[in-house]
């Protein structure tokens, strides 16, 4: 009796397993969606991604707020006080890049918005031509240290919503680059910057 009881039990454990995988599979995914942007690879150099990135951020009435240098390629952030943005772009070739655009609202993700910039961003990739340029006009300098000596790590724009840290005594607010490290403005050229 016993032994007809156990048979009897495997498969209804085999199939709590199957739900219990099922479940586990779709939190996965939606954890991954919530983390994942929109992707597209463009056959133009990293030059003209960044002018095509800038472009395509104006025209959807938004700007390139914090430009920094990574390997491979560059990261920006960028948002209105409501939205909030990062883009990705990684050189894979001299002509060939690959754009990755993450946007949220609050903590939700805007998927149809990110598809929309990078539609943005492909019709201006059309335009440019290997002449043109990123326009730092109006940007200043972010720091590695809280020096005026200290490196250069990447360009903010002044009056952008950046998410700032007034550091005690001291004329240097810490400001969080798009790749997650800790960088150093000049308080004074940042106060309307400020959250």
């Amino acid at each position: 009796m016993g032994r007809l009881i156990l048979v009897l039990m495997v498969p209804l454990l085999m199939s709590g397993c199957a739900i219990v995988g099922g479940v586990a599979g779709a939190a996965v995914e939606g954890v991954v969606y919530m983390f994942k942007g929109e992707e597209e690879s463009f056959s133009i150099a990293m030059r003209s991604a960044l002018v095509a990135v800038q472009k395509g951020l104006q025209n959807a009435d938004l700007n390139v707020d914090v430009l920094e240098p990574v390997e491979k390629g560059h990261m920006v952030d960028f948002g209105n006080g409501k939205l909030a943005g990062h883009i990705h772009l990684e050189k894979q070739t001299s002509r060939l890049t690959t754009i990755e655009v993450k946007v949220r609202d609050g903590g939700m993700r805007e998927d149809s918005i990110e598809r929309a910039l990078l539609d943005s961003i492909r019709v201006q990739a059309k335009k440019v031509n290997e002449a043109d340029r990123f326009d730092f006009r109006g940007y200043k300098d972010v720091h590695e240290k809280p020096e005026d000596t200290s490196d250069r790590v990447g360009w903010y724009r002044p009056g952008a919503f950046l998410d700032v840290q007034k550091m005690s005594k001291s004329e240097w607010l810490r400001i969080k680059m798009p790749s997650g490290k800790v960088a150093f403005i000049k308080s004074d050229l940042a106060a309307s910057a400020s959250k």
